[in-house]
């Protein structure tokens, strides 16, 4: 029985993880490969897989929500994989949520009843390059979240460090000697948008099949072209300028905690193994307050929000919104939403306040 290729993508919240994948799952599509993913979600919304199943219907695709497959949800990840092999794959992409620790899954893998029937052949972590020196900090962040960060790096044999756009090139040199700190063997490629040339990544792949006939994974044609690897996938120093890109994150999952305690309606807590924790609030459609007061909300958490993300029913329709280096960002959804949420990622969240000061927010304005 020929193992079935499988791609491993990690990378810490807001790294660029969904976008990456889609790009990839275009180019499997374009050479009629048979791809199957398996994506986890830490919260109970699925804004990752229900963004990956708008663009590929077709795709079969297992969630497992509400928990880490490195650890409450290691379980059903062997029965998840299973569901997946009886589609019959030519490759299978595995995309972790941003507080995973890759090396667990990869044991967990070694499983017999998976390792007869898969070959890890391709361990991509992607790094957010305008975060990662003050990720990777004892003083500016928590250990458990520094250990997840350099775990995250350690277990790749290939690293994209993203969002250089936002970065100057000293900065960008700076990254790329940290990295180098932790990880010396793997590739190391300097990206935007987490645009690269998708060879890098299939190269080396084991795939030994022909291209399929069946045209149900076609996959719609770019909004815009992918583009090249940026000029800097060796580590050399960075002397040219390069553009500056407006802040854009994919449409991500907007609940990643390993625990779930509900709390009031408009609230659901947890707090996940690295020390980070998650707070969802209630959007009610319509939803009464404008853009800038939920910015001027969010930003008076100050440094313990790192991440909020969600859907919410603007008078513009369903829209995708999140916060992410202190600024805030919408765009057009085409989801339907019986109901918004926004979820918030951050350190040692003040919750119970967080709470009380969203509903008197909402309260203020309803009444």
């Amino acid at each position: 029985m020929n193992k079935i290729p499988v791609v491993l993508i990690s990378g810490f919240l807001g790294s660029g993880k969904t976008t990456l994948l889609l790009r990839l799952l275009e180019y499997a599509a374009k050479r009629q490969w048979r791809t199957a993913v398996l994506m986890n979600e830490m919260g109970e919304q699925d804004v990752d897989g229900d963004t990956v199943s708008g663009q590929i219907p077709d795709l079969p695709i297992e969630k497992l929500l509400d928990g880490c497959i490195c650890c409450t949800r290691r379980d059903e990840m062997g029965q998840a994989l299973q569901t997946l092999f009886d589609q019959k794959p030519d490759l299978i992409f595995i995309e972790t949520t941003g507080v995973a620790n890759p090396e667990q899954i990869l044991e967990d893998l070694q499983d017999p009843s998976l390792a007869d029937r898969i070959s890890i052949q391709r361990k991509i972590a992607l790094a957010d390059c305008s975060k990662f020196l003050e990720y990777n900090s004892f003083f500016a962040s928590s250990r458990e979240l520094v250990r997840t960060l350099r775990g995250q790096i350690s277990f790749a044999d290939m690293i994209i460090l993203n969002k250089a756009g936002e970065c100057d090139d000293k900065q960008i040199n700076k990254v790329m000697t940290s990295i180098r700190k932790i990880n010396t063997a793997a590739s190391l490629a300097v990206t935007d948008y987490s645009r690269l040339d998708e060879n890098e990544v299939f190269s080396t792949l084991q795939l030994q099949l022909e291209p399929s006939k069946d045209p149900s994974h076609s996959f719609p044609p770019s909004q815009g072209k992918p583009g090249n690897l940026a000029d800097r996938t060796q580590d050399t120093p960075l002397t040219s300028d390069h553009s500056k890109h407006a802040h854009h994150q994919p449409e991500r999952p907007a609940n990643d905690h390993h625990s779930h305690l509900h709390g009031e309606e408009s609230g659901h807590r947890s707090t996940s193994f690295t020390g980070m924790d998650t707070l969802t609030l209630s959007a009610p459609s319509p939803f009464p307050l404008q853009l800038s007061a939920i910015e001027t909300f969010l930003a008076a958490l100050g440094s313990s929000l790192i991440r909020a993300k969600g859907y919410i029913q603007l008078s513009t329709g369903p829209s995708l919104v999140q916060w992410a280096g202190s600024q805030l960002e919408c765009k057009p959804s085409k989801l339907q939403l019986q109901r918004g949420y926004l979820t918030l990622i951050g350190h040692r969240l003040d919750k119970n306040h967080i709470v009380q000061e969203w509903e008197s927010l909402l309260s203020g304005v309803v009444q």
